[in-house]
């Protein structure tokens, strides 16, 4: 267990050093998620006053039914923004680890020509998204495990959809097998890969909360000195927590891309080695 967690913590390391080396490739989930909040703020904003509005004695149900339908288009499309700029930033990384310096607006052409394939995965995860949620929630104690287990699971086989996507000219149900497929082939670089690289972020945002929480505390207890301490505290644990979760889907990016051409070509890319990227599932 310990082996398998160190090297996956060196293929973390190193999918990281090829994010340092073309920091363009950071920016790509930070303006993904920028723009996908902005729609979400935007259309699912008033779907969420409409609903509220529901506890008002004069509420109208045709305006509560419309905020629904406000609030899941506003999330499907910002859905649709987030894999679209993965699918972009897998497309970016996939020229970095042939040693190319990549080029952003070569690889948003990609994901430009497979929109429909973006929009079909997008219908498709939300509607398993939905099925174990449903399953979790009205299914009791036995259907919250079922569900859970099955969202674990179905993030298992769809660890490289992304990549998928971006280099097979595929659809979202073939897409789907395809990674079900290559993930079964080298799914001990999946698992140590993906535990390292979420457990490090969580780590880090855990701080990132831990001092905006501080912060927030300092704030409320009043007094100028207090007050400008909480503030700093509160913003500086707000970047290091957002920065975290950036690094960190960047940094899977860059690995699934690199796991994606071992798993379907048998070679490894930039800096992975065919030793270490084998011996990981060990």
């Amino acid at each position: 267990m310990f082996r398998r967690m160190r090297q996956g913590w060196e293929l973390t390391k190193k999918s990281w050093g090829v994010i340092r080396e073309h920091p363009k490739l950071l920016r790509l989930p930070l303006v993904g998620g920028i723009l996908s909040l902005i729609v979400l703020v935007v259309v699912g904003g008033p779907g969420i006053f409409l609903v509220a509005s529901d506890s008002a004695e004069t509420s109208d149900d045709l305006l509560v039914y419309l905020g629904y339908g406000l609030i899941a288009l506003g999330s499907f499309l910002a859905s649709c923004i987030v894999i679209y700029y993965n699918v972009i930033l897998a497309a970016a990384a996939d020229q970095a680890l042939q040693g190319q310096e990549p080029d952003i607006a070569a690889a948003r052409a990609i994901a430009g020509r497979r929109r429909g394939t973006i929009i079909g995965w997008a219908i498709v995860s939300a509607i398993v998204s939905v099925a174990f949620s449903i399953m979790r929630d009205k299914g009791g104690a036995i259907g919250n495990i079922l569900g859970s287990i099955g969202a674990a699971a179905w993030g298992f086989v769809t660890f490289l959809v992304i990549p998928v996507i971006a280099l097979e000219d595929i659809g979202p149900i073939d897409a789907v097998k395809r990674s079900g497929n290559l993930v079964k082939q080298r799914w001990g670089q999946q698992a140590t890969g993906n535990v390292v690289i979420g457990g490090i972020a969580t780590v880090v945002m855990f701080v990132g909360i831990v001092l905006g929480v501080l912060g927030g505390v300092l704030v409320v207890s009043g007094g100028v000195a207090a007050t400008s301490g909480g503030v700093a505290l509160l913003a500086v644990g707000i970047v290091i927590a957002v920065m975290a979760g950036l690094a960190a889907g960047a940094t899977k990016g860059v690995f699934g891309v690199a796991l994606y051409h071992f798993s379907a070509e048998n070679r490894a890319l930039g800096p992975f080695s065919e030793s270490e990227l084998s011996h990981a599932a060990g």
